[in-house]
């Protein structure tokens, strides 16, 4: 799966110290996934070895094969 990121992701991924490894493990291998809407997911995942609570990644699927991701949070409160 091709992974792409718009500037704003970019731009929070390098505020927050988060490797675009770590949002490709969010994505391939999520503790959680939120359906927002026919396209748009929020994944998340715990990363050993940081100290936030869960990195989010909030994504469009644009097409069968590619994930765009629109930024990335971190202290991500998953919902109970």
């Amino acid at each position: 799966m091709e992974i792409k990121y718009r500037s704003l992701a970019v731009d929070r991924m390098l505020e927050r110290n988060i490797s675009t490894m770590e949002v490709e493990l969010v994505i391939s291998e999520p503790d959680g996934t939120i359906k927002q809407s026919e396209d748009k997911f929020i994944f998340y995942k715990h990363i050993k070895g940081r100290k936030d609570n869960h990195i989010a990644a909030v994504t469009i699927l644009k097409s069968r094969n590619t994930i765009e991701v629109l930024t990335v949070m971190i202290d991500f409160e998953v919902p109970q």
